[in-house]
């Protein structure tokens, strides 16, 4: 029983994009208490000489015609009719209608049942939106203005009233007090329940990339011994027949290789945050040996590194795994805009942020690629595997940062890691300087 009363009264809160067949559907209910009350103040009224024996059938008329627009609203919703905001918005608006009809024929402003509008204007501002409550809002104070200008003082009313210049102004007040707060109190919740989506979203997306990142791992390591094997195979039916340089033995070689390689790249995309050996390190120090290191391999590439020169910017990163993933992004923008492309590597600090830039002047982005930001195999490089961006992100997604992409402005494309910077002492000596051993690595696709 206790149950049942509990859920008359629950939030309308569904699955429901916007949420307004629940909304109308719990209008309903609260309508039904609406008139029970209403019914209940009858002989209350009548023996105060609230309400006069005279104005009892316009009295009760107005409640029966609420009792007929929620028999009719609620059975359109039985049938599986669909509200929405428009529905919403009249069924409040007669609410607010047959409610202050009822306050003029009971004393209008001095009724002191008048608070009862305020209970609309917190159902307006939590259940309608934009230039929809807008409107209800102002249907609202015109209902209250016509109440206070056309108002029926009953005999038990008829004492001692107060001033209309203090009266009125202070309900006009109030009214507009509980819209705005409740208002601001429907959009942030509104607002939460967005972030808790997304966040459950997220959640999901990770979850599933493990599972994806599970897979990988095992294919990798079932597929090595066998495709080992072959390699090896294959080279010593080579030697044995003389078909070094035979084009289809060569081809098939060439395409084990490529496996190998497919195999390799898989089995270190995987990342787990507690196997990750973290220290905090300038990142204007590791990005400068990196860059070092990969303009010695792309001699004929132009390569710039760019540091803003405000001082240290310690962050806490795995510095071989974070090698990696900025040789990762500086092999996808030269695959994008080619070896007599330029490629610059920024490293910047913004607030307490730093932030770690590869930019190009490339075809930019594909579409498809920054849709599925985070999802391994994902490429649009006929000779890709989708891996590499792929590491970076769960790189990124480990250690705590964001990896974003954007296209550059007058062509080309940004890759942009943002580290929160770790609060030191005012030391220097607390921030190693890495000497870091860089991935045996070449230039690989995707």
């Amino acid at each position: 029983m206790l149950e049942t009363v509990r859920s008359f009264f629950d939030p309308p809160i569904t699955a429901d994009p916007a949420q307004s067949t629940a909304k109308l559907a719990w209008v309903v209910r609260l309508r039904w208490l609406a008139i029970g009350a209403q019914l209940l103040s009858i002989l209350p009224a009548l023996e105060f000489n609230v309400l006069e024996p005279k104005m009892l059938p316009l009295f009760g008329a107005v409640i029966a015609t609420l009792a007929v627009l929620n028999v009719g609203t609620w059975i359109g919703l039985r049938s599986g009719s669909r509200g929405t905001s428009a529905h919403l918005g009249i069924q409040l608006g007669a609410d607010i209608l047959a409610l202050s009809a009822l306050l003029i024929l009971t004393g209008g402003a001095w009724n002191p049942m008048v608070p009862i509008l305020l209970v609309h204007t917190v159902l307006g501002a939590l259940l309608l939106e934009g230039r929809l409550g807008l409107a209800f809002f102002g249907l609202l104070l015109a209902c209250l203005v016509l109440i206070q200008t056309n108002s029926h003082i009953p005999p038990g009313l008829s004492g001692a009233l107060v001033p209309a210049n203090i009266l009125f102004p202070a309900q006009i007040v109030v009214a507009l007090v509980f819209w705005i707060l409740t208002a601001w109190l429907s959009r942030t919740l509104d607002r939460f329940k967005i972030w808790f989506a997304e966040s459950e979203e997220r959640k999901t997306r990770i979850d599933r990339l493990r599972a994806v990142g599970a897979l990988a791992a095992g294919l990798s390591h079932e597929f090595a011994t066998p495709l080992n094997t072959a390699q090896l195979k294959l080279s010593r039916l080579a030697r044995k027949q003389g078909l070094e340089d035979d084009e289809d033995l060569r081809t098939a070689a060439e395409e084990l290789n490529r496996c190998g390689d497919i195999l390799r790249h898989m089995a270190g995309s995987q990342l787990h945050p507690d196997r990750l050996d973290l220290e905090v390190v300038d990142l204007d120090a590791i990005v400068r040996q990196v860059y070092e290191s990969v303009a010695g391999v792309y001699e004929d590439a132009t390569i710039r590194f760019l540091a803003d020169g405000r001082g240290p910017k310690p962050v806490l990163v795995p510095t071989v795994a974070f090698s990696q993933a900025l040789i990762n992004l500086v092999d996808n923008s030269i695959e994008s805009g080619g070896l007599e492309g330029e490629v610059e590597i920024v490293v910047q600090r913004t607030g307490n942020r730093a932030e770690l830039r590869v930019q190009d002047r490339g075809a930019g982005w594909p579409e498809v690629v920054r849709r599925h930001l985070g999802e391994p195999f994902v490429t649009t490089k006929s000779e890709g595997i989708g891996l590499g961006l792929y590491y970076v992100h769960s790189l990124s997604e480990a250690i705590g940062a964001e990896l974003t992409l954007a296209d550059r402005e007058f062509g080309g494309a940004v890759a942009t890691i943002s580290l929160p910077i770790v609060p030191t002492t005012t030391s220097a000596e607390t921030i190693s300087t890495p000497n870091i051993p860089i991935p045996d690595w070449r230039p690989r696709h995707g």
